[in-house]
This record gives C-alpha cells, structure tokens and sequence, in this order.
C-alpha cells in the first residue's frame, strides 16, 4: 500500500476509559500515542456517552491534530432478526456543530431513559430519523447489524438493513471493515457455514462491499479500540465482572467486545499494521481520510453562554445590573455615599462589564432574592463577598469596604476563567431553590452539574477480590495492605509498594487479584453528581451539552465542573448546609419557647455573651469551627469577634498553621510579644494579621504591589500555594 494513502489513515472507533467499565485507555495516552505514529487527527467514539469529549476536544488541539468527535450508540434490530437480546452497534461521527447538538440529543435519550431500554435493547431508527443532522453514520462492523446478519448466513436481511441505512443518511453513510486474526488465519461464518480457510475473511468483506455498492454505500477499514496494548484486554473481562457484579468466570460473552473470541483484536493498531491487515482493501483504508476531512470543529467555542434573563424591554444585563446595584448603594450607605466607595462600584462594573458577567451575577441575585423572600436561609462563601457589586445587589450579607476586601479576589483584569459564586442554603429546603430555578428559566434548560467518581486502589482491590471469587477475610486483607489516608498534595501522599505488598500474601489468587486491581485503580467507574453545581442556558440544555439522569431522578450534565465551564457554561454552587438548617431551627425552637420576636439576623456581630463562647472554643456544632484543631485556635488567639473568626478560620488551614510562623502569631495576636514585618511596605498588607502572611488576598498585594508581577502571575502564586500546585510557584 502507498504512503500516500496511509497518510490520513487514523482510528475512527476509539473507546476511552470514559466507556465505563468496558474501555481502560485514557485521553492523554490516546492522543500521545497518534502523535507518536504520525496521525493528523483521532476520533472519540465511547458506547453512549459523551463524557471525554472536552478532554478529549483539549487534548488533541493541545497536540496539534484534529479531533473527531463520535459516539458508538446500540441499534435495535427493529424486524431485521428475531433475537434482539443483543442490539447491534453504529459508529456516529460528527461532521460540526449541528452534529455534536445531534450526538447530544441522542446520548441524553439513551442516559435519561428511566426504563434504561435504549441501552439493554438499543435505540429504535426512529430515533436516528429524528436525529441525524449534522452526523456521519459507520456501521457498526462486526458488532454492527450488518456484519453479524451475514455470519448468520442471512444475506437477504443484511440487504434490507443496508438499505435503510443508505435511505437515512444518504451520502452520510459508510460501511465498516474489520479484520481480525492478521487477516488470514482463524474462522468466519459466512453463509451459514463456518470456514478455518484463509479466504474466509476476505470473503465477509467483499460480500459488505458488494452490498454498499448496491446502495453507494462505501466501506472504511476500521479497527475497534478499547486498549492501547494487548496486555490491557484481560482488563476488560475484570471491568465487566465489577460492572455486572459477577465473578470472571460468570460474565457472559455478550457483555465484552470481542464476545468471547480472543483472536478479535481489541488494541491500538498502528498504520503500518493496518496497511499490511487491509493490503486487499487499499480503498478502504483510503477512505477513512476522506471521513476525516468531513469532520470539523464542533464544540461550543468557550465563550459563555448566559440563560435568558426576563429584562424590561431593550434594558441589557448591564443597564439592569448597573441600576440594581446604584439602588443597593444608596440602601446601604445612603444618598451621599464616599466617593471612594462609588468609585470602588464603577471599577467593578467596568471590569464586570468588560468579561460580560453582568448576566451572572443578575441570576444569582434572582435566586438569593427568591431564598430570602421564601425564607429559605442562604448564605455566600468565597471571594465573591470581596465585590462591592455583589454586597448593593443582594448576593452577598458581607460589606467589602468595612472588612477591607480586595475585589481582584474575585475578579481582576487577567482572569481567565468565570468565577465562582457559591450560594449556601438551607440543606432540608435547597430543594426549593432548585425547583424554583427550574420553573422560572425552564426545566430543559436548568442541569446539575456532574463528577466523575474513580476507583481508587482500596475501592480497586475490594471490587476484584469480589470478581476474583474471594471471600471476606481476603478481602480484608487486600484492603489492610493499602494506605488509609489520600492526602492532596502529591509531596504528602502515604506510598504504596506493590511488591511489599503481594509479599505479604500467602495465597496466588490473592496476589493476583491485588495486581490486577493496581493495573485498575484510578479508572473512572461512575458518574455522581457535584455538591452543588447547576447550569442554566438560554435554550435546550443539550445545545450546549449532554444529559443524563441519577438514580434519584436528577438531570445532570455528562460534562464536570471543568468542562462544563470550557464550553463556555457558567457554573453556579448552591449547597446545602446543615449549618444553616441547624441554626434555622435553633431560631425557630427560640421563637416557639422563648421569644416570639426573635431574629437571628438582630445578633450583633460583638455580642458580648457570643465572645464569651468563642474565646472558651464552646463550638461544638458550628459551622468550621468544631473540630479539635478548630476549638484549639479559638482559645489560642481568644477569638471574640467576626473578624477574629476569619482569622481564626484562615490561620488554622494547612498553609498558614505549618508555614512556621503558627506560635509567633498567636503570641503576637495576642499581644505578647512585639509585631515586626520584613520590609515596611508589607505592613499596610500585613497589618492586621500582625506581619504574618494569612490570606490569599494578601498575597495578591505583595504580589502586585509590592513585586510588581501582573495579575496573571500573582494569580499563578496563589493557586500554587492554596492547591499544592508547585509548578505555579516555580
């Protein structure tokens, strides 16, 4: 075969580990190893989801080849075959955005589907009618209606599902062929018969090809993946026993790619091979680069995509902001505030109007507006309350100017990202809020945002003792031998040695079950959903992203918090806190028993009787501060007030309580000892904190004022010191 035609050969039915429990390749190591071989662009194409598609979108633009975005989704058989236990399988590749929103559509019916039918028993064509815009259809090849119907010796039936696909998808559509066993030797049923000769083979793809031509269908030479190596196949037997909850022994052929027969090849097979495995079918190896320069880029560009806010007419996100906050201005510092702070408010307008995040910070005060007016206790958290925007509109109960907050926290010129607005609520009544949500901007268009949720080597072992057929107290005794604690920072993560580790296991099959767990941990295993994300769009949810539906009845995007945010989709938290709820019916019961007027929100913030509590470390039940360590810094520092409590609260996180200057502060915060700054210019930043760095924001300051670095790179020092990111640092 020439060079020529291997030159825009690459894979077009690729599975990530994103084909839960049924693929073990990661995203990095698929895209690497393109580069590596020369491939100029890669297809993604997991069974029925879309997860990776961001990861995998970023990975391959990273690398400098084109990614093709797809989805291997099971097709019913719908009159061909009477055993539709088994759905067959179509390759769908997206040709550009009109197809991803398609491929969208199609992985939100299969995922939300309560009666999960479409995944036991495949999606009906009707579905695919309805659905084909944009969109590339590959038979599915040997797993695909096509190639099964002819080992079954029923060519009069594989005519007719020819036919149909030629019929919905026209000039969009191509027939797959595989080759398995080096293209030569093992066995193929063709005709009903079952042949060991060489030519068998050659025969099932000529016969698909004779087909295609009947209905200008033209065949591609495809090579299923599902592992980058032949050693990592045996995994997927592993993977179904633990997606099945069965033992190896007991999963049927039916639930693994290559159904049972160990000579399909399920691995990452470079052109070379594929040139010398197709060496008769040159065209179809030549028409897999034809496929590739139909497809193009499909996902959402990033910029945002904000929900359709009820605005009076002709009135835009900004004007609305810009009037909600002057009324919230005058509220709260009256007619004649300082200019300072007016101009403080102006600043942040500008900069907020510059991103175009008016439209955010208007959806978030509609729904703090709703919780208050229902009486749902909310509350914000993170640097939002460092906006002077977010303090006139509502969504936030913290005054920036009075506490000294800077808003670059929040929102400076380098930003790169949307920002996070975290809202509390009430965790027995969050519910209300959601529901709210949902009927004011529309229920198609309002999602929870999801996580992945991966195995790690203590889940790992437990789950393949289970498949390996072990009992309890083995299990036990896998799960013993594995570290307890998983500590965020890579420097401070306990060790394991798998080698120390099988030594001290008597029996094989308990040996062996820890190895293969290693060679699974870390592979994705569920999707959950996250603590409190929620995305709302203008219009269809699935314009933007894929859908599926949690056991609990949730919509969820496919998408994490990450990705969700990549496209463009603005991510907001509302949390459910049971200190919120707490204090809601200690309020409650206070008004019930005691005082009927009382209000929680009257307490001042010095009260004398609270110091007294605070200062004893008497926390227990509140909020961040009833731990040991907790307790411990209240009574060190003899916390008394709301701002002794942010310090006490900053200075007993990891950073500043192990940074060495722990019994300096508290000795100095409590004035015995003399307070002194390494250069004078930090003591305008470090005043208060009594010369010891303790916020975030003030590295910011001695970032930027004091170093003179830009925002981008005193943004890159916080993030390294708060997230253990040491690259950020260096």
């Amino acid at each position: 075969m020439t060079e020529s035609r291997l030159d825009n050969f690459t894979h077009l039915q690729v599975h990530s580990h994103y084909t839960l429990l049924g693929g073990t390749a990661a995203i990095p190591d698929l895209t690497a190893r393109a580069v590596e071989q020369g491939m100029n662009a890669l297809a993604l194409t997991d069974t029925a989801v879309l997860y990776g598609a961001v990861q995998f979108t970023q990975a391959c633009q990273q690398s400098g080849i084109q990614p093709i975005i797809g989805m291997t989704v099971p097709l019913a058989a719908e009159g061909f075959v009477a055993d539709t236990a088994v759905p067959g399988q179509i390759v769908l590749l997206a040709m550009n955005p009109a197809g991803y929103r398609t491929l969208n559509r199609i992985s939100s019916a299969i995922q939300t589907d309560p009666a999960q039918n479409y995944r036991q028993r495949g999606i009906p064509w009707e579905l695919l009618r309805q659905n084909r815009d944009g969109l590339i259809a590959l038979d599915g090849g040997r797993r695909g209606w096509l190639a099964r119907l002819l080992r079954r010796g029923d060519e009069k039936t594989a005519v007719k599902y020819a036919a149909r696909l030629a019929g919905l998808f026209g000039e969009n559509s191509y027939l797959s062929l595989e080759i398995h066993r080096g293209g030569a030797e093992g066995a193929e049923e063709i005709s009903g018969e079952k042949s060991s000769a060489p030519s068998a083979p050659l025969r099932l793809n000529e016969t698909i090809i004779a087909i295609g031509r009947r209905f200008g269908l033209a065949a591609a030479a495809v090579q299923p993946v599902y592992c980058l190596e032949a050693a990592d196949v045996p995994k997927l037997r592993l993977l179904a026993a633990i997606d099945r909850n069965c033992r190896l022994e007991e999963v049927p052929d039916t639930a693994l790619p290559d159904e049972g027969d160990t000579a399909v090849a399920l691995h990452w097979q470079s052109p070379d091979q594929i040139a010398a495995k197709f060496s008769q079918f040159p065209d179809a190896v030549a028409r897999v680069g034809e496929i590739v320069a139909r497809c193009g880029e499909v996902l959402p560009d990033g910029r945002p995509i904000w929900p359709a806010l009820d605005l009076p007419q002709k009135q835009t996100p900004a004007q609305a902001l810009a009037e909600q906050a002057e009324k919230g201005l005058a509220a709260r510092y009256g007619n004649a505030p300082d200019p300072a702070i007016r101009q403080r408010l102006a600043h942040e307008l500008d900069l907020i109007n510059q991103f175009g995040f008016a439209p955010l910070f208007l959806l978030t005060a509609d729904i703090t507006r709703f919780a208050r007016a229902s009486g749902v206790p909310v509350n914000t958290r993170g640097s939002v309350a460092n906006s002077l925007v977010a303090y006139c509109v509502g969504i936030t109960t913290v005054d920036p100017i009075e506490h000294d907050l800077l808003f670059e926290r929040f929102l400076n010129p380098a930003r790169a990202s949307l920002p996070d607005i975290d809202l509390d609520f009430c965790s027995r009544r969050r519910d209300e809020v959601l529901r709210y949500v949902r009927q004011k901007y529309g229920a198609e268009r309002v999602a929870l945002v999801s996580a992945m949720s991966t195995m790690r080597l203590k889940s790992a072992a437990r789950e393949t003792a289970k498949a390996y057929g072990l009992g309890e107290a083995a299990i036990k005794r896998l799960a013993a031998l594995i570290p307890r604690r998983w500590h965020p920072d890579p420097r401070r993560r306990q060790t394991f040695e798998l080698e120390e580790a099988l030594a001290q296991l008597d029996e094989a099959r308990e040996r062996e079950a820890l190895r293969a767990a290693v060679g699974i941990a870390g592979l994705p295993h569920h999707l959950t959903v996250h603590p409190g994300g929620i995305v709302v769009t203008p219009g269809p949810l699935t314009d933007a992203a894929p859908l599926q539906m949690t056991p609990k009845g949730f919509t969820v995007t496919q998408y994490d918090h990450r990705d969700v945010e990549a496209i463009g989709l603005p991510k907001i938290d509302l949390l459910g806190i049971r200190a919120l709820t707490v204090l809601a019916d200690t309020a409650d019961l206070i008004r019930q028993q005691h005082d009927p007027d009382f209000d929680l929100e009257a307490i001042l913030p010095d009260d004398a009787a609270t110091a007294v509590i605070l200062q004893s470390g008497q926390t227990i039940g509140v909020f961040q501060c009833e731990s040991t360590g907790a307790q411990r810094t209240l009574r060190q520092l003899r916390a008394k007030n709301v701002a002794d409590l942010a310090i006490a609260n900053a200075f007993f996180k990891p950073g500043p309580a192990l940074g060495g200057m722990a019994q300096a502060f508290v000795r100095r915060y409590r004035g015995e000892e003399s307070v002194t700054f390494l250069h004078p210019l930090l003591e305008p930043i470090l005043g208060r904190t009594k010369g010891v760095l303790i916020f975030q924001e003030q590295v910011l300051r001695i970032a930027t004022g004091i170093a003179g670095l830009n925002w981008t790179e005193a943004n890159a020092i916080r993030r390294g010191m708060s997230k253990f990111q040491k690259g950020d640092l260096l």
